[in-house]
């Protein structure tokens, strides 16, 4: 899929979810989380993608919740096995771990075409970065960044850490914020895409396989189509070729279009909040 100029603009979005994290189930079941993520993209009559790491689904369960996703016509793409910083290892170990999820989700019936870099971490410096790069040619895979990141770990390791507390916590406070952050932070990377020049940018989203989206998915994808966002399937968003070429410097954790920004050098709107402890202030003065 091309993002070309129009006259109208339309907000497009396909959403991405990573890890598959299949440890934590107080207050939803891991298949009523399932269950409810897939019938969220049902709702908006949508094709996901998910980036998947091997070592968390190799169970019984988690091959369960990768076949559901497949029957109901979603990607399943490659995020490592164990999902280490690649700042943290060497391109040869990296890659290999990368080989290692590629044979875990071909032995499921996956033939991966995407990867994306765990903590959006592609190396600590150009040439590890390069080297990371030539290594996902060679296996066949193409990059898969990030255009916003909808700081969903930091909210769901917030709930999480209240549900363990109290298992009957009131739900509707979370729900509230994060619904309306994903919205706040959709249209920021928007108006980020159109000063940029990218008039319908087919946006991909940062959200991971959690009790937070287990919960609350379905409320976030129905605000967003309220909003006037229409849903790209995962598929024809990922294929955008400009989205698969190396960054022009290591990623560090940012998106593309903060890379784009800094190779324009336009001095775009800030974001929303400050991104380290993104969302710390308002949950604290909200009591989440």
């Amino acid at each position: 899929m091309a993002e070309t100029p129009a006259s109208t603009h339309v907000k497009r979005i396909a959403i991405t979810m990573d890890d598959f994290n299949q440890n934590f189930d107080i207050g939803l079941s891991l298949a009523a989380r399932n269950q409810n993520i897939l019938a969220a993209f049902d709702a908006v009559n949508h094709k996901a993608a998910g980036f998947v790491t091997g070592s968390f689904v190799d169970t019984s369960w988690g091959k369960a919740v990768l076949s559901s996703w497949r029957e109901g016509g979603h990607l399943i793409e490659n995020h490592t096995w164990s999902h280490t910083h690649a700042n943290e290892t060497t391109s040869f170990s990296y890659l290999a771990d990368i080989d290692r999820n590629s044979e875990f989700l071909a032995a499921q019936g996956f033939a991966s075409e995407y990867f994306r870099f765990p903590f959006l971490d592609d190396g600590k410096d150009r040439a590890t970065q390069e080297a990371l790069f030539a290594g996902l040619k060679f296996a066949g895979l193409l990059n898969a960044p990030v255009t916003f990141d909808t700081v969903d770990w930091y909210t769901s390791s917030r709930l999480e850490a209240r549900l363990r507390e109290d298992p009957n916590t009131d739900l509707t406070p979370y729900r509230d914020y994060y619904v309306n952050m994903c919205v706040r932070l959709a249209n920021h990377w928007d108006n980020a895409a159109q000063a940029l020049g990218y008039i319908n940018l087919p946006h991909l989203t940062l959200m991971h396989h959690n009790i937070l989206n287990g919960l609350f998915l379905k409320d976030v994808l129905l605000a967003l189509k309220d909003d006037g966002w229409a849903f790209v399937d995962a598929r024809d968003a990922l294929s955008m070729k400009s989205y698969h070429d190396v960054p022009p410097e290591p990623t560090n954790g940012r998106n593309w279009l903060t890379l784009k920004r800094l190779e324009s050098g336009l001095d775009l709107a800030p974001y929303p909040q400050k991104y380290s402890n993104f969302g710390r202030a308002t949950m604290d003065a909200l009591g989440l």
